[in-house]
């Protein structure tokens, strides 16, 4: 059976690698203006989804 840990660090990545994808993405909708959602809320979300894939990876990476 998978140990707990590992299965913590394997989903927080997992979390992350997603987030990642999905705020890099709205930021390129919002700097070609693509007509999804306004500019500014599409580069506004796509930088909290990767502050926040960014803070997931930091923490898989302390957890011993």
């Amino acid at each position: 059976m998978i140990e707990v840990v590992l299965l913590t660090k394997v989903v927080l990545t997992m979390v992350g690698v997603i987030s990642s994808v999905y705020g890099i993405s709205y930021v390129i909708l919002g700097r070609f203006d693509i007509p999804f959602i306004p500019k500014k809320d599409s580069t506004m979300v796509g930088s909290m989804l990767i502050g926040i894939a960014l803070a997931l990876f930091i923490i898989s990476a302390f957890i011993p």
